[in-house]
Order: structure tokens, then C-alpha cells, then sequence
């Protein structure tokens, strides 16, 4: 498959081109988890997808107190997954994020006293007459004489996530809260190799073409048990497409870019250790490949329109701007405030 092929099927399964999908629901039941470390932001991912783009308020609904969940899962940080999802992906994939938080949590020195925070946690969101903040849950560890700021209680409120102790509930302005696992979540169990395997075909039919070690990446497992799901796992065929064509404003974490270990066929800019060299902005694509980045900034006077600013990293012609322009726009569209759009050409 050509570069074009490969981003264009990907496209499809993503019901980035072609109809979308009908609900939030089978968005991410076919996506398997959507990344969504950035919350404003990935609303869109979720819009863009699904047909009649649904409100930015009845996504956060829906995640908030329906079938769907945002929760650390897969990898250190948040996705938004089927609430019957969670425990299922919390089981397979938990202890490696132990794991990998361990070195942080002993700088941070929560580590030693790790279960016996998140049982206290547990204790305070059980018993709070309506969901708790980060930091409401801090005051009250602070009223039990376990002072906890910043990482350190960061790092003990994921834990507690991993442990199936608490989970997320509605937000409050541009904060997370916090309601007892067991409210939200159903039991569901699955053997260890009949996990991966759903895994694996989720991914597979959200993501496809890939490879394992794209698959490694996005599930945080280990390359051994993505091969061994890779054998196993089955997928439907999608007709052919190609990414010539298309337009697309992008979150950083949107899962067309970042869901693969090699992020090569967008020619995103990579730095050291293979981090995406933009940070700070998101992702303009067109024909499928990086040719701007873009930020929303808040306005600078009270009731003026906030800023949608664009900036090219190579030249583009008038047509690409009105192709980019174009979805902008409808990404403008989808906010909640009055924003104006704005280039900002390179010297």
C-alpha cells in the first residue's frame, strides 16, 4: 500500500471520510479507547466523527454519567472508554502502569504509603454527598494529617483509579471529579488471552492498517503478547480509500496520529526519543500529512472573541488554506464561545 492507501484506510475505519459513525457510543466501541488527555480538545475528535456532530455538552454528558467513561487506562494517561470496557482493560493493562509510575511516585514520596492513601481515598469519595475534585479530596486527606499537593496527590488519585477505586464523574468548569468506582462501572471479566484478543480487534478495526508494535504502543502491552493477539484477532476489510484530498484540524492525541508507535506516514515532527516535536500546538493535515500546527487562545479583553491561530510549516497555496479554512471553520462552529480565525505565516 502507498503512504496515501495506508493513511486513507485508517481515515475510513476512523469515519474520518465516508459516513460517520451513528453514535458516540459506536465511535468508541469501534475505536476501542480515544485519547483524551486534553478534554476541550478531544470533544472534537469525538464530534468530528459521528453523525450530526453532537454537541460539546452532550459528549461531556455522555462521559460523564452515561456509557461512557474517562478513566487512565492502556497508557499513563486518560482515555475515554465504554464503561463496560474499563475493568476489562483495567485488569490487562494496570500493572505496567504500576510499574511505570513507581520511579515518580518515589520522588514524589507516595510510593511507600501507596495502598494506604488510595484506601483513604476511597473512604473520602465514598462518603462526599456529591463528587469530589483533586483538590477537594486533597482537604480532605489534609484533615486526616496526610498532606498531599501537586504530583503527589496526582499520582495517588491515578492510583486509585488503577485500583478500581474511584473513577471520573461530571466536570467542574475545567475540572475532573471524582465518584466511587462501583457507582459507574460493571463487573466484567475476561481471561487474560481472550482480553488481548479483544483488544487486538478492537484496535484493528479503529485502527488498521498497523502494525504490532504500533498496537504495543497504543495498548501498553508488551511487543510478545501484542504478536501472540496479532494472530488471532480478526478484522473486517474496508474498500479502498486514500487520503489525497482531505483537510483536517487535529487535536495533538487526536487517534489518527497518535495511536501508532511510527507516526512517519503523517511526517510529523518528531524530536528526541520520538516525542512529538509540537508541543504547545495541534495538527493541521492535508492529503494526510503535518502542514500547519494550530492553538486556541483565550481572548485577551472581556467579551472579545477568542483567537484560532494557524501556522504553516511549509508554503500553502490559496486552495489548501480554503481546504484547511473550510474545516476550521467547522471546528469553530462546534465551540461554545466566539472565536476568529487567524493565519500566522512564518518569516
Amino acid at each position: 500500500m502507498s503512504p496515501a492507501e495506508v493513511r486513507g484506510e485508517r481515515m475510513a475505519r476512523q469515519r474520518l471520510i465516508g459516513e460517520p459513525f451513528p453514535d458516540l457510543i459506536s465511535c468508541v466501541s469501534t475505536l476501542g479507547a480515544v485519547q483524551f488527555q486534553e478534554f476541550e480538545d478531544s470533544l472534537w475528535s469525538l464530534a468530528r466523527r459521528t453523525k450530526d456532530r453532537p454537541a460539546r455538552e452532550a459528549i461531556a454528558t455522555e462521559i460523564a454519567e452515561g456509557s461512557l467513561v474517562r478513566h487512565h487506562v492502556l497508557r499513563p494517561t486518560w482515555h475515554v472508554v465504554r464503561v463496560e470496557d474499563l475493568g476489562w482493560m483495567l485488569d490487562l493493562t494496570a500493572d505496567r502502569i504500576r510499574a511505570q509510575s513507581r520511579p515518580q511516585m518515589r520522588i514524589s514520596g507516595v510510593l511507600e504509603d501507596r495502598d494506604r492513601f488510595v484506601g483513604m481515598v476511597g473512604e473520602i469519595v465514598e462518603a462526599a454527598e456529591a463528587p469530589l475534585t483533586r483538590k477537594e479530596i486533597g482537604e480532605a486527606l489534609a484533615l486526616r494529617g496526610v498532606e498531599l499537593r501537586g504530583q503527589a496527590l496526582g499520582h495517588v488519585t491515578v492510583s486509585a483509579e488503577l485500583d478500581k477505586v474511584v473513577t471520573t464523574g461530571p466536570r467542574r468548569g475545567h475540572w475532573d471529579t471524582f465518584v466511587p468506582y462501583a457507582s459507574r462501572i460493571p463487573t466484567v471479566e475476561l481471561d487474560r488471552e481472550e482480553a488481548l484478543v479483544r483488544l487486538a480487534t478492537m484496535y484493528l478495526a479503529g485502527h488498521a492498517p498497523a502494525t504490532a508494535h504500533d498496537f504495543a504502543w497504543w495498548a501498553g502491552i508488551t511487543v510478545t503478547d501484542a504478536k501472540r493477539a496479532y494472530e488471532l484477532a480478526e478484522v473486517e476489510p474496508v474498500a479502498p480509500a486514500s487520503s489525497d484530498g482531505t483537510a483536517f484540524i487535529l487535536s495533538l492525541f487526536d487517534e489518527l496520529v497518535i495511536a501508532y508507535a511510527d507516526r512517519s506516514h503523517y511526517e510529523v515532527p518528531i524530536a528526541d526519543r520520538g516525542t512529538i516535536d509540537v508541543w504547545g500546538g495541534n495538527l493541521v493535515l492535508l492529503d494526510g500529512v503535518v502542514a500547519a500546527t494550530w492553538r486556541s487562545l483565550k481572548a485577551k479583553r472581556k467579551a472579545a472573541p477568542g483567537l484560532f491561530e494557524i501556522t504553516p510549516v511549509r508554503p500553502l497555496g490559496p486552495s489548501d488554506r480554503d481546504r484547511i479554512h473550510a474545516d476550521a471553520a467547522a471546528f469553530i462552529d462546534h465551540l461554545d464561545t466566539p472565536v476568529d480565525l487567524q493565519w500566522k505565516d512564518r518569516a
